[in-house]
């Protein structure tokens, strides 16, 4: 009786190397070991070629971590000898996406790089190359080749992405009207070349435009029809949400996510338009003065479509109160979560009101929120108070999730580190005894 894998081996080689291309790129080369006829297959890949290694690029972040690497120029030769030698095995005639991150700046290398991905028709392409050397930055950043009629072939991408890449207003606004036809996502961040950017042409497919740590721009035009999503971290500009009428999902962080919270009356014909807000409170200090506290609180227009409110802010209990705030202005939000930091570093829960003593809230009802998402919980007062809150006036609450993870590790190498800490696994039991409290909720604790 014949096994399985003797069936496998009879399938033509044209099949065997669709299958391999659905698997991750470093299974597919460990197939060439399981005979002589697999040992080239591999070459015929065409999935997805993710050259990344996080443990390296986190061992650089934080060393104490003790995650056993080289010194970082010894790791950047190893990496981009590794991209090149794959690359140059692969002789598939289309790629479904390329995939490099890691703290390089070998500009020829790169270009050949784009030039792979040019050739082999590749549909998502992202290049990251963000230091984790932060006294190295005076390197300077990779510049994205400006000679424009090198981007020919890019007519099949879909998902574009540059993260410390320098790429200029022109190059850019060239690839988005003439380049990629079918672009749907653009990801640009923290690149020092960018000071103006056009968004706009008739036949623009852009669906999703995430703009951060541009420090540099100054003017932002934006004529999106299909853009359906938008996040923004950067310099205050004053450029408007008009030409953006199927926007359903917006964020924005930092200095500029504090100038929207504060003037949220001006952009109301945009916000009632939108599914999901994500903002980032923490620049935000609206509690100065009970004047212009109540002044923001007042002029929240309501958002009567927003389905999921996500804030990061501080746990100060005047923060909190700008959550409140937003809440009672959400009347079909189903979804709110609240993304703490700074935990241990602000003034004493003593020394400021306490939620329920403010005098410029109306504590209505909340009928239709049904999941709270706490993270970064540490069991100070004003969590408990606004948990409670929640279960009090959310009529319809069902579950709430606590995780005291700070949120800037999630997702991280350094969150396994912390989660066996004496402060995780202080807040996390006072989390326990919150839930206690209220056993007729469902309460999701990590």
């Amino acid at each position: 009786m014949r096994s399985e894998g003797d069936h496998i081996n009879e399938l033509p080689d044209d099949i065997l190397v669709n299958i391999l291309s659905r698997l991750t790129m470093k299974e597919a080369v460990r197939t060439s070991i399981i005979s002589s006829r697999w040992r080239y297959l591999w070459r015929g890949f065409s999935g997805c070629l993710n050259f990344d290694d996080p443990f390296t690029m986190a061992n650089s972040k934080w060393p104490h971590l003790n995650l056993k690497s080289g010194p970082i120029n010894v790791e950047r030769h190893k990496f981009v000898n590794w991209v090149n030698q794959v690359l140059s095995s692969l002789e598939g005639h289309c790629t479904e996406e390329l995939r490099i991150c890691f703290d390089v700046f070998s500009n020829h290398d790169i270009d050949n790089w784009i030039k792979f991905a040019l050739e082999r028709r590749v549909r998502r392409l992202e290049l990251d190359f963000s230091r984790v050397v932060y006294n190295l930055r005076f390197v300077g950043q990779y510049t994205f080749p400006s000679h424009l009629d090198f981007y020919s072939s890019f007519r099949h991408l879909t998902d574009l992405s540059l993260t410390t890449v320098g790429i200029t207003g022109e190059v850019l606004e060239h690839l988005l009207c003439y380049c990629c036809p079918v672009l749907e996502v653009l990801n640009v961040a923290e690149s020092s070349s960018l000071t103006s950017l056009k968004v706009s042409g008739p036949s623009l497919k852009l669906k999703h435009l995430k703009l951060n740590k541009l420090d540099n721009l100054k003017d932002l035009q934006l004529h999106a029809p299909n853009l359906l999503s938008f996040e923004y971290s950067g310099p205050i500009l004053p450029f408007s949400f008009r030409n953006v009428p199927n926007l359903v999902d917006a964020s924005f962080w930092g200095c500029f996510s504090a100038y929207i919270a504060k003037n949220l009356c001006q952009h109301s014909i945009f916000l009632v338009q939108l599914h999901t807000l994500k903002l980032d409170t923490c620049h935000l200090l609206i509690g100065d003065s009970e004047y212009r506290a109540g002044r923001y609180l007042h002029d929240i227009p309501e958002m009567c479509n927003l389905k999921h409110l996500e804030i990061i802010g501080t746990p100060k209990v005047n923060d909190l109160i700008f959550c409140i705030a937003l809440l009672e202005a959400a009347p079909s939000l189903y979804k709110f979560s609240l993304k703490l930091v700074s935990q241990y570093d602000y003034e004493s829960y003593e020394s400021v009101k306490t939620i329920k003593d403010q005098p410029y809230l109306s504590f209505t009802e909340l009928r239709s929120i049904r999941v709270v998402e706490l993270l970064g919980f540490v069991g100070h007062t004003a969590d408990f108070e606004l948990v409670m809150y929640l279960i009090f006036s959310a009529k319809l609450l069902e579950k709430i999730i606590i995780d005291p993870c700070p949120t800037w590790r999630v997702g991280t190498p350094a969150e396994l580190i912390w989660r066996e800490t004496a402060e995780y696994q202080s807040a996390r039991r006072r989390a326990f005894e919150l839930a206690a409290k209220f056993p007729l909720w469902e309460f999701v604790i990590p």
